[in-house]
């Protein structure tokens, strides 16, 4: 009698079903409870009427700001993950990396926003840098809400042709550009005003920790 040995497939992304779902239901949880607000957030690439109605610096910390951090992290951190996976150093199922990736990300971001509260205390700017904190935090939270989509067909097609992590790459940093030079565009008279400081930060806070992240992860892995 001849017996046939099937190969398992253990690769499973249930996990990420169980995110994405999560996800979608925090978007939709936000939609029907701040209905005027979210209509106005879903329009910031073309409208300033966001901005400018929730331009207060309670608003950092209110339940919209908060539910789109969420989306905001887990899309990023999805993101990550899916092209820490074309590269090879990890699989896409592997829930454990994902954990660690979201942790890193987590931790990378409450750390530099709590150093630059102290360096804003430091230069007696707490106001602007809380301005500018939430003026951030909702263009990349709007990010965060574009992308989404795109990761989840990500996630369940996957693409092996080798160009196709520098063509994801590039559609990330270019949403990225586009979204600063809007930023820049509708408060360049704030900037201007703390032309010193924003320049500090963007040396310090936007353009080093990546070049260091970047070495960290490439550079340091060939």
């Amino acid at each position: 009698m001849e017996i046939d040995f099937l190969h398992r497939n253990i690769f499973s992304i249930d996990w990420a079903t169980v995110l994405f779902v999560l996800t979608f239901a925090t978007i939709v949880v936000t939609r029907i409870t701040f209905p005027n607000r979210f209509d106005d957030f879903v329009r910031l690439a073309v409208s300033n009427k966001y901005l400018s109605t929730y331009r207060d610096s309670n608003n950092m910390k209110s339940g919209f700001t908060i539910s789109m951090f969420f989306v905001q992290m887990i899309s990023l951190s999805l993101f990550v993950h899916y092209i820490v996976s074309l590269t090879g150093y990890s699989q896409l199922s592997d829930f454990a990396v994902y954990l660690r990736i979201l942790s890193i990300l987590m931790f990378f971001v409450l750390v530099k926003y709590f150093i630059e509260k102290i360096i804003a205390v430091c230069f007696n700017m707490e106001d602007f840098a809380e301005q500018y904190n939430l003026v951030k935090v909702s263009y990349r939270s709007y990010l965060g809400l574009l992308f989404f989509p795109l990761i989840a067909i990500l996630f369940y097609n996957r693409f092996t042709f080798d160009f196709f992590i520098w063509i994801v790459l590039g559609l990330f940093l270019m949403f990225n550009a586009i979204l600063f030079i809007l930023l820049l565009k509708n408060y360049q008279k704030t900037f201007s005003r703390f032309l010193f400081y924003f320049i500090l930060y963007l040396c310090t806070f936007e353009i080093a920790p990546y070049i260091i992240m970047y070495h960290w992860f490439v550079i340091s892995k060939t």
